[in-house]
């Protein structure tokens, strides 16, 4: 039976960025714990994942909650740099190992253009056989209608799919569907025997 394997890319592939940097050098006129609330739970943060907004729209919301003086552009080079901590070694190690193996590798991912975007510059993109990204689909995990339209579009049963992602509950929502999902991150990826 052929294998395919869905890597998540924040916490997975990607190590989290840093929310109190960003925070920092956007010299925002908020607490830092509401600036957090707002950035990852605001109705903003939802429609950018789900590409129902423009990166500019987003970006120009969070400048205005924030009360920060900075303009889109420095808010995107702050963003795409300085915040950013790199790839976990051991989940871009196992990638290609499995397309050494000449295994099938996927993304699924919940993420903004622009984190898409600044990812495509730290590693080959055409390692993925297949990108499913929120923004692109208009779904977000856990909802189902994500998972079901990954899996019509490989055409393999559910059982084929081996889902990796940092959340319990899309995890939960996959397995639900009868593919293979472990909760992990990039530092936990190699504990899993495949």
């Amino acid at each position: 039976m052929e294998k395919i394997f869905v890597f998540d890319l924040g916490n997975v592939i990607v190590r989290p960025m840093s929310v109190k940097k960003l925070y920092e050098m956007l010299e925002c006129k908020v607490s830092f714990e509401n600036f957090y609330e707002y950035f990852k739970g605001d109705k903003s943060s939802d429609d950018i994942h789900r590409g129902l907004i423009s990166t500019e729209e987003y970006i120009k919301r969070i400048l205005k909650f924030s009360g920060s003086d900075k303009n889109v552009e420095e808010f995107i080079g702050i963003f795409t740099g300085p915040i950013r901590n790199g790839l976990f070694k051991n989940t871009v190690e196992l990638i290609d190992r499995l397309k050494k193996e000449k295994q099938k590798v996927c993304m699924l991912s919940n993420l903004r253009k622009i984190d898409f975007e600044w990812f495509s510059t730290q590693y080959d993109i055409s390692k993925f056989d297949n990108l499913y990204l929120s923004y692109q689909m208009h779904l977000m995990k856990p909802d189902d209608e994500i998972y079901i339209e990954m899996i019509k579009d490989l055409g393999v049963s559910s059982s084929s799919i081996y889902f990796f992602d940092d959340s319990q509950v899309n995890v939960d929502a996959a397995k639900k569907l009868g593919i293979n999902a472990y909760c992990v991150t990039g530092d936990t990826i190699n504990k899993i025997n495949l």
